[in-house]
């Protein structure tokens, strides 16, 4: 039997009158066709019910369909989940609900297609016990614990956060050729200069995978004279591992920084050196789940690195891949809760790396009369390179490529205009 609870609303405007006789006619037609004079295929309630009642119907559900064509997030299907604790029943799902980004386990539908909603009804009365619990308990631990609290608190520890950035946050200098000559001029007065490179984004555009974004003849030997500027020191800071910075660029003179800067390697050396000791249990069950959500998202891929994973999308359907991105994070935070790690989001990447491995960590490593001494241009894209930015002396050059939000000083539009500043700096006669 369905029961099918409509709560009245705004029944004095005429549109939901009509609405309503609509569905009050569907309702007597299902009825008279397929009703018996002891059982009627639809159990109709049109007023609005107690939350004893509510419940009692949530808990005797063995299905539970919620299914509208537009909703901004739809407590309805949270409260069924958090309704049973018996650890039982199927929620059917409309996609176009806002929940159903933190729902995944649910069966989800398209609410206009007629005959995927008729066979993801019949799937969910016909589920196996088994499967029923093992959808189930996730999403309960997940209405549990991000519930109204969890949220208030989130968004305040943000804001926060965002009170205690600098005034000059997402304000960095539009990327003109005015920026490119005043950030120039500035160059052209230091006499030493440490230079800090992004990869990917920075030096080089992005790719569909990771594995084509190697680095051209011209950048090479851009990267190599830049390296023999007199007085200036060159690295490479990349979210990379090991293995593709050594391969691409490992025969230059230039210091190198895999995976964030947890392993380092020196301009004159060919040890990768790591940053700390760090725990990897959490590595083989977080892979289990990026293995899971890439066979379900057609397009994206898996990268694995000594201590750190990235699920990259960037090829995948772009509505589906956001999506999945969401669900991922949400289910990876819950599982990796007690765990030393960070989940990050990049540039269609989705990133879970040891906690205190970022960018910013190469700055420290400096002598502080060293600093004193040498300007420090700093040079990225994204969200990892904030962190560089925010280490870098008050006094630094750190530089955004490409529109959002930014503590850098500075701001590049493009790979483009990346390289043009670094082919000028060689060019130009080194301050004595």
């Amino acid at each position: 039997r369905l029961v099918q609870v409509a709560v009245p609303s705004r029944t004095g405007v005429e549109a939901y009158q009509e609405f309503r006789a609509l569905v009050d006619g569907l309702v007597g037609r299902i009825n008279g066709d397929f009703g018996t004079p002891r059982w009627m295929p639809v159990h109709y309630i049109f007023r609005s019910l107690s939350e004893q009642e509510l419940v009692a119907l949530y808990r005797a559900a063995d299905v539970m369909l919620v299914t509208p064509l537009r909703d901004g997030m739809n407590l309805v299907a949270k409260e069924f989940v958090a309704s049973r604790t018996d650890g039982d029943g199927v929620l059917v799902l409309s996609e176009f609900a806002g929940a159903s980004w933190e729902l995944p386990e649910a069966i989800q539908v398209n609410p206009y297609d007629v005959d995927g909603m008729a066979d993801s009804t019949y799937r969910a009365l016909m589920m196996e016990p088994e499967e029923r619990r093992a959808r189930l308990a996730p999403l309960r631990v997940r209405v549990e614990t991000y519930d109204v609290h969890r949220w208030a608190a989130t968004f305040l520890e943000q804001l926060e956060t965002l009170t205690r950035r600098s005034p000059s946050t997402a304000r960095a200098t539009a990327g003109s050729s005015a920026t490119r000559e005043a950030l120039f001029r500035r160059l052209q007065e230091t006499e030493n200069l440490l230079v800090l490179l992004d990869y990917d984004g920075t030096l080089v555009p992005y790719t569909p995978t990771p594995e084509l974004a190697r680095p051209d003849a011209a950048l090479l030997d851009l990267l190599e004279e830049l390296s023999r500027r007199p007085n200036t020191e060159l690295h490479v800071v990349s979210g990379r591992g090991r293995e593709a910075l050594e391969q691409w660029l490992g025969h230059l003179p230039v210091a190198l920084h895999a995976e964030h800067g947890f392993w380092s390697r020196l301009p004159d050396g060919c040890t990768w050196v790591p940053a700390a000791e760090i725990s990897g249990e959490w590595r083989e069950p977080a892979l289990a789940i990026l293995h899971d959500i890439t066979a379900r998202t057609p397009g994206s891929l898996v990268e694995v690195k000594s201590v750190a994973l990235a699920w990259h999308y960037r090829m995948a359907d772009q509505e589906a891949g956001a999506r999945r991105a969401n669900e991922l994070r949400l289910h990876l935070t819950q599982l990796l809760s007690n765990q030393p790690v960070e989940i990050l989001a990049g540039h269609k990447v989705l990133e879970i790396r040891p906690y205190g491995v970022n960018k910013g960590r190469i700055v420290p490593l400096l002598s502080p009369e060293r600093l004193a001494s040498t300007a420090v241009l700093a040079i990225g894209d994204d969200r990892t390179d904030e962190d560089l930015f925010a280490a870098a002396p008050a006094n630094g050059l750190t530089v955004r490529v490409g529109p959002g939000p930014t503590r850098a000083r500075f701001r590049l539009e493009s790979v483009a205009a990346v390289r043009v500043l670094l082919r000028s700096l060689v060019e130009a006669e080194v301050p004595r």
